[in-house]
Formats: C-alpha cells, structure tokens, sequence
C-alpha cells in the first residue's frame, strides 16, 4: 500500500472523519513521471539485450580461418570490425543511465557572456551533439535540457564568487541608477517586474579587478558608505592595507564634510589618498563651455541650441572644404590600445589638422549622443565641422578647444595613466587653456578649480617623488619628511580640501604655494620608512607600488557597464554578482573567437 494512502485508510476504519476531494494533481504528475521512467528503462534494457545477442550471434558465425584471412588482405576491414566489437562490448559492459551527470562549466560560462537563455542552450548543445553522433535513437542519456543548464551556470557562479581578496590597497567606485528586474510574489507564484534601483560597482588596484558591487538604500554619501564598510566587512576583507581611494568628482563622493571618501577616511580613521578621476576633470570645462556657448540640455541626450541640434544628424552630412587646425601637445599613442570611439577621435582630430577627411572616416558612426559620454560628443563636434561650410564662431571655439585641450589632455592620460602623473596633467589642462579669451577662461577656470584635486600638496608630492628630475626629487623628499614631522603628533584625520590653484604656474610643481597650505604626505607612502624615500632620491624607478594605481576611473565605468546589463537579465544581487564574474571569465580566457586559432580552453 502506497504510504500517502495508509493516514486515509486508517480514518476510514476508524473515526472516519476524512473525506475524498478531487484529484491530487501533483501527486498524480509524480506518479504518471515515474511510470514514464519505469516505461523507458525497461524499453532501453530490452534494446541492450537484444544488441547483445545480435553481437553474440555474429561473432559465433563467423569462421577465425576465414577472418584471418580477410584481416590480411584488407586491413582498413579489420580496423572496422575492431571498432564495431568495442561499441558492441561496451553496449553490453557497463550499465548506461539516461542522466547525463557530466558538469558543463565552459557551457555555462559562455551562455551568461553571450545572454543566451537555459531553453535555447539546452536546444543548441544538444543539436551540436546529435550532429556529432553522440545522441541518437537509441541513446539519449546525453541529451541536455534546460535545467541542466541552470544547474550548472548556479555551480560556475558560486565558484567564482569565493575567488575574493583577503586586503586590498586601493579602492574605485562608481554609482549608478539602472533598471533592476526583480521577483513579486503572488499568490503561488513570481512574477518578473522592473524597478528602479541604485547600484554601487566596487574594483580594486592594482588590475583593475571586479570586487563586488552594493545597493544602497539611497544614493545618499552615508547610505553608500556604510554599505561599503559593510561589504567589506562581511566579505572578510582587510582594510588595514587600503591606503588609496578613487571616483568621479561628484559632491556626494567628494565633499570634504559629508562626502563618501571623507566617510570612509572617519570611519577607518586615517587619511586616504584622493584619486579622483582626470577624464572627468577633463570633460568638465567642455560642459560648461558647450551649455555657454550653445545653450543647456533638454533631456538625456538632447541639446537645446543650434550646434547641440545639429551634432543629432552630423554623420550624414558630406564632408566639404574646411580651414585646417593645429592639433598640437599631443604624445604618440597606440592604436592597438584605443577603443573604437578613442581611435576615432584622433582620426578625426589628424584629418582636421590636414585637412583631408577620407570617405571611409566620414561613414563611420561618431558614437551616440549620451550627456554621460562627452568624449563621443567631441567626436561629432569635430564630425560637425568637417561637413560645415561656413562654421560659426562658437563652433569653430568648441572645435578649437577640442583640439587645443581635450583631445591632447584624453591622449596623455590615456597614455600615462598612473596616480603619479596626475598633478602634471593637472597642469597641462591649465597651460592649454591659457589661450582662450578672458570671457571664456572666466568659464573654465572656475570648473578647474573646483575638480582640481590633484592639486593636493598630497598628489603634487606623488608626483614630485617619481619625477625624471633628481632635484625635484630632492625637493618632494624634504617637503615630505617635513610634513611627516609636522603630523606625527596630531590624532585628527586631516580634512581634504582643494588648495587655490596657480593658473600662472610655470611648472607643476608651482601649482599650489606651499608656504600658505597645510603640507601633507602621501597615504600611499606611508608604509614606506624615511630612509626609503631617501633611496627613491637616488633612483625614481624603485617607485614601483605607486605606479599601478591610475588617475582616471575607465576600468570602473567598464564594471558599471556589466552591472547595468546584469540588472536586466537575472534577479537577486548575488545572481546578479555571480552573472558579473562569469562574462569576465570568460572574456578572461578567451577575448576574442573568429577564428579557429583563437579558441582558447579554460576552466573554473
């Protein structure tokens, strides 16, 4: 007698004080399940005695003479008689289950880089399998359905979310709201839904490595400080080591009383090293400078003026005859390490120093028009004026600032990307704008000033440090020891301020006068002894820890990316973090597959 029956059947001799309902519907799929793999396993065993007495019989018919003598006359039929005994043998060896318990690590892992969905990779690999002879009519223990695959992309993402630091030296984050699918429940069942959600991508240096990423319940500079403080903690990471931090210039990350770095230095006690991103300093005067001379924004990626209007449609203008610009202060780069929009910019900034734009340059897309992404609005700036005949004036000034100052200052941060050459791209971004008119410096000055954090005594001395030039090493040597000495006594983390900027500086090192700031020493350095520093006087080059922090946040932004896309494909922040690790995995083994040769084997 069925268990589930025996309580019923005890009632009835009994108090019978149970009734019949209608029918158990899921006990009845369990139990009609169940007969289905009783049905199958009896047919399957059936099919392997029968192949077995087949094989039996045809051996026993066969004359050993007969067959010698076949085997030397024509090996290619001995191979093939060989072949077919030992799938006949196995058929009648070991039992064959119809569950396919192989792991499918690699198989998961490029679903979650690609987005394909359990269903169609389940059908795919399973296709790919029968076309390969593995599955047929009469075996299909190998055949892979869709919970396989949502088995095995669960197992990869949990692998690789237990790969996690024990300390961490130097911490980038970048915020952002994204469209997060979620779970409702109601009644029985979930239903998918969309809702707004801020998320908070953490990497740390050096590598520009994914750590993890945090919903704070508001994008307040306390809720996300606490929550990182949090994370960190609950994922067992040291801090002791953290001695650098790095974001954008926003207030709420920066703000030298509440903002999220200050938060961070009260909570840990001790003061960080500001990295705050260059790309963004740099983007910031162009802003401003376009809402100056063309009016405001009117949405996400709408312009109000003329010039904003026309950038829209720039890449389906011809291009005509223009008047050249120098594009000077620009270092050599490499176009093997640029991005598709980072290349076209330094095409279209050769082309218009030339004065020849070729028509496979004119065809290419400038990038979209994203307020976020100023880099790819220079590029139709520069698109828009190699197809204007007459320009304007406040074009050919956005024009002239793009190849005078934003283009050469992208260029050498992307070149030297390193925390210790931010104070000297600092001053390069005030030396190239000292052409521009009173009107218009009256402009850009004040965003400078306001993003110039690199102007810290702390960053300039970074900077001095690791300088090519032994006095001016000299120089950062003593200034440090100096105010070493200054602090030592001192229990109060000090409070991170922009000094007043010198836009008149002949060198980086006049960017600040240092007999009217309060003097600081590097956080990064403080693990280093005097004597140390005294040796980095001698030789520049032993400054190799300070080198693998860089001064921008592009390696976050790229991480922000990925969550974006993950809130969109899977719910919950820990599949949500576990998806995240899986495509950099796989893009980790293999970056690129076009061709046979550039298949590469991993595993997790």
């Amino acid at each position: 007698m069925p268990i589930v029956e025996r309580s019923f059947l005890a009632d009835q001799r009994t108090v019978r004080e149970m009734k019949i309902g209608g029918i158990d519907v899921v006990l009845t799929r369990q139990l009609a399940r169940r007969e289905k793999r009783k049905h199958r396993y009896e047919t399957y065993v059936k099919l392997q005695k029968e192949t077995s007495a087949e094989a039996g019989t045809s051996a026993e018919a066969k004359d050993p003479e007969t067959s010698i003598a076949s085997n030397d006359t024509d090996p290619e039929i001995s191979q093939d008689s060989d072949i077919e005994v030992q799938t006949n043998a196995g058929l009648c060896g070991k039992k064959r289950t119809f569950q396919m318990r192989l792991d499918l690590p690699t198989v998961a892992r490029e679903c979650d880089r690609h987005g394909v969905s359990d269903r169609s990779a389940a059908s795919l690999v399973s296709a790919v399998l029968q076309d390969v002879g593995i599955i047929n009519e009469h075996d299909n223990s190998m055949v892979i359905d869709r919970s396989k695959i949502r088995r095995a992309r669960k197992r990869v993402r949990k692998a690789l979310q237990h790969d996690l630091p024990a300390s961490v030296s130097a911490l980038y984050f970048d915020g952002r709201k994204d469209r997060t699918r979620i779970q409702v429940k109601k009644g029985k069942k979930y239903y998918a839904k969309t809702i707004v959600e801020e998320h908070v991508t953490l990497v740390y240096e050096p590598n520009s490595v994914y750590l993890g990423h945090i919903t704070p319940s508001s994008g307040a500079s306390k809720s996300i400080e606490n929550d990182i403080i949090t994370f960190l903690r609950n994922k067992n990471i040291n801090t002791d080591e953290l001695h650098a931090i790095g974001c954008d210039g926003t207030n709420v990350n920066t703000g030298a009383v509440g903002g999220v770095i200050r938060l961070l230095e009260l909570t840990l006690r001790r003061p960080l090293q500001w990295l705050i991103c260059l790309l963004n300093a740099n983007e910031l005067p162009l802003r401003h400078l376009m809402q100056k001379l063309d009016g405001g924004t009117q949405g996400p990626n709408v312009f109000s003026g003329f010039i904003g209007k026309a950038l829209q449609t720039c890449e389906q203008l011809p291009v005509v005859q223009y008047s050249t610009i120098m594009f000077e202060n620009c270092p050599t780069v490499d176009g093997a390490d640029l991005s598709t929009d980072q290349q076209y910019m330094y095409d279209m900034c050769i082309a218009v120093s030339s004065g020849q734009c070729s028509p496979d340059l004119a065809l290419q897309k400038p990038g979209p028009i994203v307020h976020s992404r100023w880099l790819t609005m220079a590029n139709r700036v520069l698109r828009l004026y190699v197809a204007t005949n007459n320009p304007s004036d406040n074009l050919q000034t956005l024009v002239l600032y793009v190849m005078k100052v934003y283009a050469p200052i992208w260029f050498h941060v992307k070149t030297k990307p390193l925390c210790s050459d931010g104070a000297r791209h600092l001053w390069r971004l005030i030396k190239y704008t000292r052409y521009l008119s009173p009107e218009l410096r009256e402009i850009v000055d004040p965003v400078i000033q306001r993003n110039g954090f690199f102007g810290h005594s702390e960053n300039i001395l970074l900077a001095m440090i690791t300088d090519s030039r032994k006095h001016i090493r000299e120089l950062a040597h003593r200034r440090i020891i100096a105010a070493r000495m200054e602090h030592s006594s001192s229990a109060l983390v000090r409070q991170f301020r922009v000094p007043v900027l010198n836009f008149g500086a002949e060198d980086y090192v006049d960017l600040v006068a240092w007999q009217d700031i309060d003097r600081h020493a590097p956080p990064v350095m403080d693990g280093f002894s005097d004597q140390q520093i005294r040796g980095f006087v001698a030789n520049s080059d032993d400054v190799v820890t300070l080198e693998h922090f860089p001064c921008h946040t592009q390696a976050v932004e790229r991480h922000v990316k990925l969550v974006t896309e993950s809130s969109a494909a899977v719910c919950g922040q820990q599949q949500r973090d576990g998806f995240i690790r899986s495509r950099i995995e796989s893009r980790r083994v293999m970056k690129t597959f076009n061709t046979k040769s550039q298949y590469r084997f991993g595993s997790v």
